[in-house]
């Protein structure tokens, strides 16, 4: 007999911490006091809940930045860092700063080399690590950003770039 009430004490515990929890976490910060029914604070919690999932569960949209004016013009700082250095040191300390704006050393690089009548022709396509290396070795900095195809964390996942 005394298990069957310390049961019952810890489930009226457990019972009364989550209500308090869920109060505490409510978007409508609707206090205690103000409700009755029991039926209707569980309700409450399980909407709470299902919204939440519901939330989580969606996948956030790839978003294409071709404007992107501020984020263009710092790469092409960089690009122009990595490729008039006056150093391997520091070509590649710029080579390690402008790959934090990528979300991967292996994004993809397409150059376009060609276009007319709708048609873009593109030089083989490359990573962001091999391209950078390509301008510490030959200093050669005369593309420009066209493109930029952002991840979900604003880091770039891959790159147009026109001569």
């Amino acid at each position: 007999m005394r298990q069957k009430r310390l049961n019952i004490s810890l489930i009226n515990t457990t019972l009364l911490l989550a209500l308090i929890v869920g109060f505490s976490a409510c978007k409508n910060k609707k206090k205690v006091a103000e409700v009755s029914d029991p039926q209707e604070v569980r309700d409450q919690i399980e909407e709470e809940l299902a919204e939440d999932q519901t939330e989580e569960m969606e996948e956030p949209e790839e978003r294409i930045a071709t404007k992107e004016p501020n984020k263009s013009q710092k790469l092409e700082n960089y690009f122009a860092a990595i490729a008039n250095a006056p150093s391997a040191t520091s070509a590649n300390g710029s080579i390690s700063e402008a790959l934090t704006m990528f979300g991967r050393p292996d994004a993809p690089v397409l150059i376009v080399i060609y276009r007319k009548d709708g048609s873009t022709d593109y030089d083989e396509p490359t990573t962001i690590k091999k391209y950078l290396e390509y301008l510490k070795d030959t200093g050669n900095n005369k593309a420009k950003v066209e493109e930029m195809v952002l991840d979900d964390y604003g880091k770039i996942k891959e790159l147009v770039l026109k001569k």
